[in-house]
Formats: structure tokens, C-alpha cells, sequence
């Protein structure tokens, strides 16, 4: 009786044998499908099949018995492995290292009996409960690897078991706690205000870096529409630098988010104010000879020394604002700053304003540029006997093809400003006696050459 209820001891083991560790549940199984800690717990879970069990009654299970040490109805074989006592089955979880909320963290581990394809679960503490989040096999020799993206921070216990219930299970993980840190965009406080074109931008910092990884900075339209502005990469340190658009005046509701990441992964920075608003904002700086190589010459009554670059914003055609530059004498600065600023907040167009010297030195083609500039040592076009008054620094001339010129040789210039010799109709560019740019350069003291015999629309010279 004793061998005859030994040898059904052992076909029991055997056919058990041939059923991988926890097999009540594949991996594919929905029931032990990865959930939220809202919609599963440990209490849901279909558990297996108890160990050393079978659901044939006809196999009997057989008792414990002394004389087969080596087989027990809660060890699982297989006939190719070796079999062990069922007190020296465990499993480890090593420390996983600390992960962010959308990056996955990785737990490795092993059990103690060198098998594979055992089933493996990994659960996560959550207030009142432990929540599956995963389920894999063991490889050769034992070991098992989980990823898991865990989308709250936080520090957080997790632990891995064979099985699928703690009840049934063989063998529980001691648990270890794995920070999820929070990854975050911020952005530095910005101004109060900027003015335009002095290279706005929104700066900040991503936490963790990740060294060229994209960000974008997005403007709110209203309604729930955000508005693509500029795409930059982060530094080594996650620093970052967006340019915002800073051509024409503004208030805008900014945010920086993440590229190249799915929706739920993607993150936010908090909002931020920028405002632009229309200004001068004049600067003033030293010329070189090597910056008027094209426009002075030995000779010419006012020196390089005695000049002055003046940078200043205007209003171009295309109603945005641009950044301008005039070559003039250092007297006449405050004078040209005080007119440039009324003319501005006037909005009146100007369509380019550059250094002759871009030009080559010629009025010919910066007046065929609408060029609006000052300073150019050199004769007057069309009178190769008298020396221009643009040759003192004081001289200037405004939106050249709008407002032509009669040379005193009997020709308009430039050529392509014909259509204007007729001042009617007022067409944008164009001066007039009412002008904001005339009136404040005649209270400066300027002369206006629309006065003279041969009209120069363009022109203002010192009285």
C-alpha cells in the first residue's frame, strides 16, 4: 500500500511539475493585466490554482510522508530539474534606482530555484492596499527584470512575489522603496516689460536635464488654442532660452512643454506674462574709421572721432517694428533722438535705414534703396562742384524714393521715385509740412528742402 500510494505520489509531482510556478495566470492573462490604484487591487485578482492540487479527482494527493523528503504537494518540478525542498523557495527584489514619473523604472530580481519561465508579480503599496502593476516570467536561472512608469511621484514600496496572491503565493519579496521624483519645467519670472527688439526670451530650467532633448514654448490664443512661437534644445544643466517674437507690441500667456513624448507623458511648465511694448530705445556708439571706410575720406571736415553711431528702432512698411542705424555728427544725437522718438510714436513708416557705407559709399544706390541716412562725406548729386551738407554729419535724408530729389542738373533721383514728383495722392512714406517728422525736425532747428527751387523732398540740413 505504502509503495502503491508512493508511486502516486510521484505521477502527482510530475504532472504538477509540468505546470510553470503560478501558471494560473499567463501573461497574457487580462485578469493580471498591469491597472490604476483606483480600478485594481490585490483583492481582485483571480488567484491560481492552489499548489499541489489538481483538478482531477481521480489523482490522489498523497500525505506527507517521511520517506520522500524530496517531493512535497507544494513544490512545482520539473522532470529536467532538480528538485528542492518547498522552506527553500524566496525570491529578491533588488533596489531599483530612483525614476521619474514618465521614465520606467526597472526591477530585477530572482528566485531561488534556477527555473525558468516561473510567473512573477510586481505590486506597488498605495494608501489601503497593494496594486499589481506587472507580471513576467523568470529567465535561465532564475532571474526576472520588470519595467514599470509609474505616473504618480512620490516615494513608493513595491514588491515582488510567485504567484499572484499573497495568500497562494510561494514566495514573497521583502518590499523596497523606489522614489519617483517629479520632473518639472521652470521658468524664470519674466519683467515687468520689454521693449521690441531687444531680443525677448523666456529662460528656465527642465529637472532633470537631458542634453539636447527639444522644448517648445507655446502663446495662449484664447478658447483653449495654444500657438507654436519657438522651439529650442536644453543645455548639459536642462538651462533653456526661447525667443519670443518681440517685432511689434504685445501681452502674451506663455508656456514651455516637452517634445517628442506621447500626451500623458508630455510636461507643462506653469505660465508665465510677457509684455512688449513700442519703444525708441536708442543706443549710441563710437565710429570707427574702419566703419565709415566707404563714406570719409582725408580731407573731409568732420572726422570719424567726431561722429557718433546711433541705433534706434522704426516702423517699417510691413507695420512691425525694425532695428536702424545712423551715422551722425556727436552734436546732432540728442537732437536726432528727440525727433526719432516723436516720429516714432507716430508710427511713420520707414522702409530701411543703414549706413551709406553698405551702399559702397554711393547716393545713388542708398537713395534707390529708400535709404534713410545721415553722414556721407561726398559731393552733391548732380553738382560735382559743392560739397554735400551730409558730409558734416548733420544732414539727413528720409525715405528717399518716397520723397524724390531735382538735382540741379534737371534730374529726378532716384529714378524709381518718379511716381512720387507729384505729392497727390498722400500715399505712406511720404512727407508733408504736417508731418510729425517735419515738424519735429523744424523745431530742432532744421530746414526742410521741399522749400527750395528744386524741390528735395527728402532732405533736412541745419538752418
Amino acid at each position: 500500500m505504502r509503495n502503491t500510494w508512493r508511486s502516486i505520489g510521484v505521477v502527482g509531482v510530475l504532472l504538477l511539475g509540468m505546470v510553470p510556478v503560478g501558471t494560473a495566470q499567463a501573461a497574457d492573462d487580462p485578469s493580471v493585466t498591469p491597472s490604476s490604484p483606483a480600478t485594481e487591487s490585490p483583492a481582485t485578482e483571480t488567484p491560481p490554482p492552489s499548489v499541489g492540487k489538481t483538478a482531477d479527482p481521480s489523482v490522489v494527493t498523497p500525505p506527507p510522508a517521511a520517506e520522500s523528503p524530496s517531493v512535497t504537494p507544494t513544490q512545482p518540478v520539473t522532470p529536467s530539474q532538480p528538485v528542492t525542498p518547498a522552506a527553500a523557495w524566496s525570491i529578491t527584489l533588488d533596489q531599483p534606482a530612483a525614476s521619474w514619473e514618465d521614465k520606467p523604472t526597472v526591477f530585477t530580481g530572482k528566485i531561488s530555484q534556477p527555473i525558468t519561465g516561473s510567473y512573477i508579480t510586481l505590486w506597488q503599496r498605495v494608501p489601503g492596499a497593494w496594486v499589481l502593476r506587472g507580471s513576467t516570467r523568470t529567465t535561465a536561472g532564475g532571474v526576472y527584470k520588470f519595467s514599470y512608469t509609474s505616473a504618480y511621484t512620490g516615494s513608493w514600496a513595491f514588491r515582488t512575489m510567485i504567484g499572484v496572491k499573497d495568500t497562494t503565493a510561494l514566495a514573497i519579496s521583502a518590499y523596497r522603496t523606489v522614489p519617483i521624483q517629479d520632473r518639472k519645467i521652470v521658468i524664470n519670472t519674466p519683467a515687468a516689460w520689454y521693449a521690441t527688439l531687444t531680443g525677448v526670451s523666456v529662460t528656465g530650467r527642465m529637472t532633470p536635464a537631458e542634453p539636447g532633448k527639444e522644448l517648445a514654448l507655446q502663446d495662449y490664443l484664447g478658447s483653449g488654442k495654444w500657438r507654436l512661437l519657438g522651439i529650442a534644445k536644453m543645455d548639459t544643466k536642462g538651462n533653456f532660452r526661447l525667443r519670443v517674437p518681440d517685432d511689434l507690441p504685445s501681452t502674451r500667456t506663455v508656456r514651455v512643454l516637452t517634445r517628442y513624448v506621447s500626451q500623458p507623458a508630455m510636461e507643462y511648465s506653469g505660465l508665465a506674462k510677457i509684455v512688449i511694448k513700442a519703444a525708441l530705445n536708442p543706443k549710441v556708439y563710437a565710429v570707427s574709421a574702419a566703419m565709415v571706410a566707404n563714406t570719409y575720406r582725408a580731407g573731409c571736415p568732420v572726422k570719424p572721432a567726431s561722429l557718433r553711431l546711433l541705433q534706434l528702432n522704426y516702423w517699417g512698411f510691413d507695420g512691425k517694428v525694425h532695428r536702424g542705424e545712423l551715422v551722425l555728427r556727436d552734436a546732432a544725437v540728442a537732437k536726432m533722438i528727440t525727433v526719432w522718438t516723436a516720429t516714432f510714436n507716430s508710427k511713420f513708416p520707414i522702409r530701411q535705414m543703414r549706413r551709406v557705407d553698405v551702399f559702397g559709399g554711393s547716393d545713388v544706390k542708398s537713395m534707390a534703396a529708400d535709404n534713410t541716412s545721415a553722414f556721407n562725406c561726398r559731393r552733391v548729386t548732380g553738382d560735382p562742384y559743392s560739397l554735400s551738407p551730409h558730409s558734416y554729419g548733420w544732414a539727413i535724408d528720409i525715405n528717399t524714393v518716397e520723397n524724390p530729389y531735382l538735382a540741379a542738373n534737371g534730374v529726378w533721383y532716384p529714378s524709381n521715385g518718379l511716381s512720387y514728383r507729384t505729392r497727390t495722392p498722400a500715399r505712406p512714406g511720404m512727407l508733408f509740412a504736417s508731418s510729425v517728422a517735419t515738424k519735429s525736425l523744424v523745431a530742432q532747428g532744421y530746414f526742410w528742402g521741399a522749400g527750395w527751387a528744386k524741390p528735395d523732398y527728402q532732405h533736412f540740413e541745419p538752418k
